[in-house]
């Protein structure tokens, strides 16, 4: 699961199934997700990415840049993957 394309698809499918549910939203990787992801799904979005990728997620680390888009999000995680491993 460390291929960018299985990142950013698993980010993808997450937002649109559980974070924009009742809403028929297609993202795109540039999408910006703000309107989209409000700040409790950003909560959630965290939570998740601890228990998929396995590694904290610090609450000041989350920043409209990082979080901005599905191909932002995914670069991050990868980073905190990496960051985790090392």
């Amino acid at each position: 699961m460390n291929s960018e394309t299985d990142v950013e698809d698993l980010v993808k499918s997450h937002i649109e199934t559980e974070l924009a549910s009742g809403r028929n939203i297609r993202l795109e990787l540039d999408t910006d997700l703000v309107g989209i992801v409000d700040s409790t799904g950003v909560l959630e979005l965290a939570v998740w990415i601890e228990n998929t990728f396995g590694f904290a997620v610090e609450f000041e680390e989350i920043t409209a840049e990082d979080f901005g888009s599905v191909r932002a999000l995914a670069s991050w995680i990868r980073k905190g993957v990496d960051k985790q491993r090392s």
